[in-house]
């Protein structure tokens, strides 16, 4: 069933817009409040055709009859009268609504939600969803493929959920699909967007001619096991019947197509009862066809295809998601005021934001993950000191807790496995992948490696039809391991894969795994495994001891680099009124022009919190400014790249030439500064002007700054690093971030106080402390 789009009358949008002003909203934030996009908010005020579902949903959130907007009476709706054996299907319609609506708010407008004592309003708390309208595990897709998909780095993009497909409204593929499956991860709220649907079809605000039908499949499973033969119609019909609806009434209902009928959790179904519960949906749904169904299940449960059904996969959340529903979350559930709230978001999504922070940025793309987020964010206002404690938090959600709360018992794949064990082995594939750089894999892969793990736990015999049991179990039940396409797997999330490599390391204890951390030093895709592999042991002290050792030996033979180290030492200590040094040199490194231009150049770090506040550190890091920014100039006129970034580049010299001038004090370096400023050419000359100046005099004015500021603040000075050179030192810098990020879990503070002193210092300084 494909619905038609409804049209808004004059009348119609003459109040929807003046909703929209007493509402303080415009077009955009409307369209971010539905969670849909810019073009069916602008229809709407247009007074052109919208979807359905679409054009309901922009009157419920502006307060407004959607029939009084089109201009019709609102006894007139969403299909023709139909009269099967000579009933008023309407009437009945109109009459079973009314006797259920108690029913399904008392069944779907609350969430218990976990950890909160108290059940919190569905309307309080639900956040728009999107769906995928191609299932990632039904894709012919080679790992190549996932790879060029997969951006490690982005801020919210879900591991392994690329974007070459667009993300559709959930209320919108309601609309468009009358037969729908609707498919996703545990915890990423296929029962909460299904009981939103059931309240608001109870309202009226969505199908408003129509009954909701809400059924839990294993309440269903469970209320008839004691019956000789399971009966989905005789379950219904008992159900509306305690209702004081009369059978024939269900039956002229169900017959003229006017049930709204929403199936929840077929994956939740016993295993010994799931064809049984199958063939009672096929039945019910092939007798009544004229019906409208929606019926969820995990994405690794679902094996049968009811005939006539189109499938969506709920998407992850995306950041304007995770926003929305974070502010409501802190009202909701932390029950604060609208405007902490929103303060409270603020604070949140910032942390969040932080490039430390990437891994649970990842976790806040799946509902269940967010609110644990939320959880742990309300007490403290941050997240937790050691990351680990979160991972392991999640991990247990997914392996016990999420179905131990809604007594949810599933089958007994992991046959013989405590949970501990189920941990040990999940720790054990994610090394054995993380350490060959897969985080995409073949099934038989994975099945080599639990195998693996099983010839050491049980009789060899029965290895091989226990590692597929058990890759089901890990897919289906706890949803830790996902098919990102046909026959290829990878960790839901790229957090687990890590947390549980680092498990591995700190569980195993063996000296061979410490020697393949330190070798890994270098290497940029170990160091959260390092950091969680810190935080994670009892006494880390000796473990940050040898990362130092290795850190030093990195450039330890490159003489220019010394030489390079020997002089941050020397600058350092001319610098007064700083108690730690080596976070000086630090800011130095930081400041120098060899990171300008580095994906990982941060200044936002623990590190060098306060240190601006100092006078000297301010002048020089203006001057450092001013030099990249010629040096970005003369880039710029070389290769003619385009006049915007050029001028603004002139004005941000400017400007940061004169600060520079203002705080300096020696008198004769402020009189060469000035004098140097005003060789720039005006910032009101045309581009052709500057140009000019710059292809003639650039140069010479570049080096006449470089000499001001050797001169008179021992910087600037061209080290003439080659690009191999470059990347060592690039490598020796995020070396020591990470070496400073784990220092925070050190026990032995003189451990601590000894590397923090010795932190950028070259080889013979270090030998001589």
């Amino acid at each position: 069933m494909t619905s038609q789009g409804l049209r808004a009358s004059p009348e119609g949008i003459r109040a929807a817009k003046t909703a929209l002003t007493d509402k303080t909203l415009t077009q955009q934030k409307l369209a971010a409040a539905l969670g849909i996009t810019r073009q069916p908010v602008s229809k709407f005020f247009a007074g052109e055709p919208v979807s359905r579902s679409c054009f309901v949903q922009i009157c419920q959130q502006l307060g407004l009859s959607w029939q009084k907007v089109v201009g019709l009476s609102e006894d007139i709706a969403w299909g023709d009268k139909l009269q099967p054996n000579g009933v008023d299907i309407d009437l009945l319609v109109r009459e079973m609504r009314q006797k259920r609506q108690d029913k399904i708010q008392d069944q779907c407008s609350t969430l218990q939600m976990l950890d909160v004592a108290q059940a919190i309003q569905l309307v309080e708390i639900y956040t728009p969803v999107s769906v995928l309208e191609e299932i990632k595990s039904q894709q012919w897709r080679e790992i190549s493929d996932l790879m060029k998909d997969c951006c490690f780095e982005s801020s919210f993009q879900g591991f392994g959920q690329g974007q070459h497909q667009r993300a559709l409204p959930g209320l919108e593929a309601i609309s468009r699909y009358s037969k729908l499956m609707l498919l996703g991860k545990p915890g990423s709220g296929k029962t909460t967007f299904l009981q939103y649907l059931a309240i608001e079809c109870n309202s009226g605000k969505l199908l408003p001619n129509q009954v909701p039908i809400f059924i839990k499949l294993k309440e269903f499973a469970e209320d008839t096991q004691n019956e000789s033969k399971l009966n989905l119609l005789k379950y219904i019909i008992k159900d509306c019947c305690c209702a004081g609806i009369e059978e024939e009434s269900i039956l002229a209902i169900l017959t003229g197509g006017k049930a709204f009928i929403l199936f929840d959790g077929l994956d939740e179904v016993p295993l010994n009862n799931v064809d049984q519960v199958i063939r009672e949906i096929r039945q019910l749904i092939q007798t009544f066809y004229k019906n409208q169904v929606v019926i969820t299940c995990r994405v690794a449960a679902q094996k049968y295809r009811f005939p006539g059904f189109s499938e969506v996969e709920i998407a992850d959340f995306q950041k304007q998601q995770v926003e929305f529903f974070v502010k409501k979350w802190f009202v909701a559930v932390a029950h604060l005021s609208s405007s902490e709230g929103e303060a409270a978001c603020n604070l949140f999504i910032q942390q969040l934001d932080l490039p430390d922070n990437q891994q649970i940025r990842e976790l806040a793309t799946t509902p269940i993950f967010l609110h644990l987020l939320c959880l742990v964010f309300r007490v403290k206002r941050k997240f937790p000191y050691k990351p680990a404690n979160l991972y392991e938090q999640a991990l247990n959600i997914l392996l016990a807790r999420w179905d131990e709360i809604r007594g949810i018992k599933r089958d007994e794949f992991y046959t013989n496995l405590t949970l501990g064990n189920k941990k040990k082995l999940l720790s054990h594939l994610a090394f054995n992948t993380f350490l060959q750089g897969h985080y995409f894999f073949e099934q038989e892969k994975i099945q080599e490696l639990i195998s693996e793990y099983l010839s050491r736990q049980s009789n060899i015999i029965q290895v091989q039809q226990n590692s597929t049991a058990l890759l089901k179990g890990i897919e289906t039940q706890d949803g830790l391991l996902v098919e990102q396409a046909r026959g290829i797997d990878s960790f839901s999330h790229l957090a687990f894969q890590e947390y549980l490599t680092a498990k591995y390391i700190v569980d195993t204890f063996q000296d061979d795994l410490w020697q393949l951390l330190i070798t890994n030093l270098g290497d940029h895709r170990w160091h959260k495994i390092l950091l969680l592999t810190v935080s994670m042991l009892e006494k880390p002290d000796e473990m940050l001891r040898l990362m130092k050792i290795k850190i030093d030996e990195f450039v330890a033979a490159e003489k220019k680099i010394q030489s390079y180290l020997i002089w941050l030492h020397q600058k350092t200590r001319e610098i007064s009124q700083v108690h730690k040094t080596a976070n000086v040199r630090a800011f130095y490194i930081v400041c120098n022009y060899n990171f300008a231009h580095s994906p990982n150049y941060v200044m936002e770090w623990d590190f060098l919190v306060n240190l601006s506040f100092n006078p000297e550190l301010t002048l020089d890091q203006l001057l450092f400014t001013n030099l990249t920014c010629a040096s970005e100039l003369e880039l710029a006129f070389e290769h003619n790249i385009n006049d915007g970034y050029t001028f603004n580049h002139v004005h941000a010299l400017n400007i940061n030439f004169d600060e520079a001038i203002d705080i300096v004090e020696n008198a004769e370096f402020r009189e060469d500064l000035r004098k140097l400023k005003n060789k720039l050419p005006s910032t009101e000359s045309s581009i052709e002007k500057l140009r000019h100046w710059w292809q003639y005099h650039g140069k010479i004015w570049n080096l006449q700054l470089r000499d001001i500021l050797i001169k008179y603040r021992n910087i600037g000075h061209d080290w003439q690093f080659n690009q191999q050179e470059n990347k060592l030192l690039q490598q020796y810098f995020q070396a020591n971030k990470l070496l400073i990020d784990c220092l925070k879990y050190a026990v032995d503070s003189r451990v601590k106080r000894k590397i923090e002193d010795e932190l950028f210092l070259a080889i013979n300084k270090i030998n001589q402390e």
